[in-house]
């Protein structure tokens, strides 16, 4: 039954369709890292339009733009992209991970993030044809805890997505410093210029997206040992912790930066990236 479905998720990914669409979602990846690390920037700076914001607030900024119905037309489109390459690439193991534990991991991942991705293209059509959306992602993340912890096993499931993210972290922090995402590019076309840019927005993007998981998974395991579902935060919930720390405006500065080349990366794994 399993051979079957990742026979044909992998069969799906090879779609010239598919391969358009994914090449779209990293547009859009791109796109929503820059917006929000350019927040946090501005934010770091005092500047005009600083401000702390999740995906959800990156969406609400862009479509306050002139041409910000265009844009997020498309970040629905590519997200739509990315999430359903992400489904499919997890199961169908585009990647050769394997079927270990290690393999099983990067792939469920991988899956959780295509997840992650269908619900910001849902999100994103709601801002394009409604209004700005008022719930941050943390407050989403707040209450789905609540439910979590008040129902039976419900509080291993928090605590697996806590130890997900610290997963996640850790994965995050190999991958920048072993340059191990590189394996899915096609080097061949890359000049050695290029690959060393690529090699630096690596490390600095790995790591600052590592720090900020490291974050969330404390957040989510201090709501299991507390019992307490407000302590479960999201992407905006770390940016702002990271903001009150002793040397807030200078580590929200390079953790802004960091996002930035994040967006940036993501231009380049359009273009270079091995699909399927």
């Amino acid at each position: 039954m399993f051979k079957d479905a990742e026979a044909a998720a992998g069969d799906a990914v090879r779609r010239p369709w598919m391969q358009v669409l994914s090449g779209c979602g990293f547009y859009a990846k791109g796109v929503l890292y820059i917006v929000i690390g350019a927040s946090a920037i501005f934010l770091s700076a005092g500047l005009r339009g600083g401000r702390i914001v999740d995906p959800t607030g990156a969406l609400n900024a862009i479509g306050q733009l002139n041409l910000g119905g265009v844009l997020l037309f498309f970040l629905a489109v590519g997200s739509l992209g990315h999430g359903v390459w992400n489904v499919l690439r997890g199961i169908g193991d585009v990647d050769n991970a394997g079927g270990k534990v290690v393999g099983i991991f990067t792939r469920s991942l991988a899956v959780c993030i295509g997840i992650f991705y269908l619900w910001l293209a849902f999100t994103t059509t709601l801002v394009f044809f409604q209004s700005p959306l008022t719930q941050t992602n943390s407050e989403i993340e707040e209450g789905m805890t609540a439910i979590l912890l008040s129902i039976p096993l419900g509080i291993l499931l928090v605590l697996f997505i806590g130890l997900g993210f610290f997963g996640a972290a850790i994965h995050e922090f190999y991958s920048g410093i072993s340059g191990k995402y590189q394996e899915h590019y096609r080097l061949w076309q890359l000049d050695r210029y290029t690959l060393a840019f690529i090699w630096l927005l690596g490390i600095i993007s790995f790591t600052t997206r590592s720090v900020i998981y490291l974050y969330i998974s404390y957040f989510f395991l201090a709501a299991v040992f507390r019992l307490d579902s407000s302590q479960a935060q999201g992407f905006d919930g770390a940016l702002l912790a990271l903001a009150q720390t002793r040397y807030g405006g200078t580590i929200l500065l390079a953790v802004g930066f960091g996002l930035v080349c994040h967006g940036i990366l993501a231009f380049f794994e359009a273009k270079y990236r091995r699909i399927c």
